[in-house]
């Protein structure tokens, strides 16, 4: 998915030849910032990230039910370990139990004696087969890590010329910048001397009209003259 960032296509910054920005344009930076910000409404850009999916409970009423309660901030149940006790049989005695009762922890005791003897047979197993299993689990844990790492470093890598390429396009960029400009520099002193140059021939052409003016002035009164003669 492709989150489309209003003023995008206006960034023009170039980190790699940039420089360094100081206390002062940081201050200045930061409140043109607030300034623009006053005045328009941010885009929202949460409006194309997708809308929330109603999940299913219908097979999992167990996942329903442990939302609702860490919607109200309750803790979680503990886990009820009472089955796994044995009472012992002065304990019974002192309570005085029933036949059914009586039935209940005696049950509970032959499951706990077959879980003893269940977890006995795994401790064995485990003891014959168990550092074959491991030394297994363990290669295939370290042909994983070495691919997973082939992988990241195939990617660093990647990233490494990608940043190469940002870098000496960057720079390129700048030396074309600092061309323009230099270019600019050159126009801007041309048109200036150009306008002091036109300047000078207007206050020329000033002056030769007021000269001319003058010399005007000047024959007719002589031919004023002559004519009174």
């Amino acid at each position: 998915m492709n989150i489309i960032i209003e003023g995008a296509e206006n960034i023009d910054s170039l980190p790699y030849v940039d420089d360094s920005v100081n206390e002062n344009e940081q201050e200045l930076i930061n409140k043109l910032i607030s300034d623009e910000m006053s005045t328009f409404t941010p885009p929202d850009y949460l409006a194309q990230l997708p809308s929330f999916i109603d999940i299913d409970y219908s097979n999992f009423q167990f996942l329903e039910n442990d939302f609702k309660r860490m919607e109200k901030e309750e803790k979680m149940k503990e886990f009820d370990i009472g089955r796994y006790k044995v009472e012992p049989t002065t304990s019974m005695i002192k309570q005085q139990l029933n036949e059914k009762q009586w039935n209940d922890n005696l049950n509970n005791a032959r499951s706990q004696l077959e879980h003893q003897d269940i977890r006995k047979i795994n401790l064995e197993l485990l003891q014959r087969y168990g550092g074959n299993s491991w030394k297994l689990y363990l290669s295939d844990l370290e042909l994983l890590q070495k691919t997973l790492k082939k992988q990241l470093d195939q990617k660093k890598q990647q990233i490494e010329e990608i940043n190469i390429q940002r870098k000496l396009s960057q720079e390129q960029t700048f030396e074309k910048i600092q061309q323009h400009d230099k270019k600019f520099l050159e126009l801007v002193y041309k048109n200036t001397e150009i306008e002091s140059a036109c300047k000078s021939i207007e206050l020329e052409i000033e002056q030769l009209k007021v000269k001319q003016q003058l010399q005007q002035q000047q024959l007719q009164q002589e031919n004023g003259d002559l004519n009174n003669k």
